[in-house]
């Protein structure tokens, strides 16, 4: 079943683990992209898009930008809320 408001924010918990920190035991900052792209392919699979199928069907949904905003350091153990949204929606030529 498909999301009704596709466009709404969407927010996905995920879990630092060892291999995402450097050796200062905080996030390395490219492996916040890591968590971006988990929380997408979740909100991808909420709307009703499995990525196998997507695959198997040579379609793809391309990330055009991306935006990180760092609060705070991001530890070992911690627990963070990736928010995703689509801020515009086009055809692709």
């Amino acid at each position: 079943m498909r999301a009704q408001n596709r466009l709404e924010p969407f927010a996905h918990r995920c879990r630092v683990y060892y291999e995402d920190t450097d050796a200062g035991g905080v996030v390395y900052y490219v492996n916040y992209l890591k968590f971006m792209e988990r929380a997408r392919t979740e909100r991808l699979r909420e709307l009703g898009f499995s990525q196998s199928e997507l695959v198997g069907e040579n379609l793809l949904f391309v990330v055009h930008s991306s935006e990180a905003r760092y609060h705070a350091p991001a530890r070992l153990d911690d627990e963070l809320l990736v928010s995703a949204q689509v801020t515009e929606l086009n055809r692709a030529s």
